[in-house]
């Protein structure tokens, strides 16, 4: 598939409205493209194989196949009524398919038009005339969808988007928008101009509009994801903020795949210890890891403070947190 850069211009007021956020309903929406295209997605084999013959792909009723139209649709492009820019950093589930729900009819009818350009499929053409009806049932389906996929993990993955979120920001912090953006994804690259900057973006998705657009003042958000990998989606298009989702960091932890992963190391430090060395490939506090881990936060403080005991982890507090980290004596031991 041929590559698009897309130049976004980013002025003063666009850089002071940048911020970071977690988005469920993206996970929720990207979730179900990857188990339409497991292939690809092969990071996320051992979550695939669980849910794999999930009902939203498999039943054959009119309603779940205009949601399953809806949400698999082309392969590069989605409606972007069904994940608007999240409102709030830490935004529900709930809070976020209510705004799904609510989404003005022209909007709708815009954004699937745009999608399908070459005409609207047979399951989806009710949408067209009775916009706001359908979608209260796509919602009902989507919420379902989680419960029965997404929500049992989300404690984890969350814990993994917010560790992500306290990297960039303190990169941002530290070293600059060209080093924060850079670290994000091989396709995001900052130039930097007076007062402003321009992102440009090796758009793998290849999304439609011009190759140049001005922020003028929207701001940005950039939303860290785990179904996102391996590429980063991008959305300019009116009512909502602009929003970069990119792959977040460690995501080859997240189900699992450490714990079977240094049997050697599990041996020699236990199960629980390994684990949490492995985690620390970036920095994070207790509650962090015990998000990640689902164990209790008292628990990962005593086994950090025996990590730390034995030279493997560093405590660094930042304002009222504590960030763990791993030493060069635990980086030489997992090289």
């Amino acid at each position: 598939m041929s590559r698009t850069t897309i130049a976004l211009t980013l002025g003063a007021a666009d850089l002071s409205l940048l911020r970071w956020a977690i988005s469920p309903a993206w996970e929720l929406l990207a979730s179900i493209r990857a188990l339409h295209a497991p292939a690809a997605r092969g990071i996320h084999l051992p979550w695939l194989t669980a849910h794999r013959d999930d009902p939203l792909l498999r039943a054959a009723e009119p309603g779940t196949r205009r949601t399953r139209a809806l949400t698999a649709g082309p392969r590069d492009h989605l409606p972007g009524f069904l994940a608007p820019t999240p409102a709030s950093p830490l935004a529900t589930v709930d809070d976020e398919l209510e705004l799904v729900a609510g989404t003005p009819a022209d909007v709708v009818r815009r954004d699937l038009r745009g999608v399908f350009p070459d005409g609207v499929p047979a399951a989806l053409a009710p949408m067209l005339r009775a916009p706001r009806r359908e979608l209260a049932a796509v919602v009902r389906d989507l919420r379902a969808y989680w419960e029965r996929t997404l929500a049992p993990q989300w404690p984890r993955v969350r814990g993994l988007l917010e560790s992500d979120i306290h990297h960039r920001a303190r990169t941002l912090t530290e070293r600059g928008p060209a080093a924060m953006f850079r670290g994000i994804h091989r396709d995001l690259t900052w130039h930097a101009h007076a007062g402003s900057g321009t992102l440009t973006v090796a758009d793998r998705a290849a999304a439609s509009g011009p190759r140049r657009r001005v922020l003028d003042g929207r701001g940005l958000v950039l939303v860290p994801s785990a179904f996102a990998w391996p590429r980063v989606w991008l959305k300019t298009s009116e009512p909502w903020t602009p929003v970069v989702r990119y792959p977040v960091r460690g995501i080859g932890a997240l189900w699992g795949a450490d714990a079977g992963a240094r049997p050697d190391l599990a041996a020699a430090l236990g199960a629980t210890r390994a684990r949490l060395l492995l985690l620390l490939d970036t920095p994070a506090t207790t509650d962090e890891l015990a998000r990640r881990t689902g164990l209790a936060a008292g628990g990962i403080s005593a086994q950090l403070h025996k990590l730390a005991a034995a030279g493997l982890v560093r405590g660094h507090r930042t304002g009222r947190s504590v960030l763990y980290a791993r030493t060069a004596r635990a980086e030489a031991l997992l090289a």
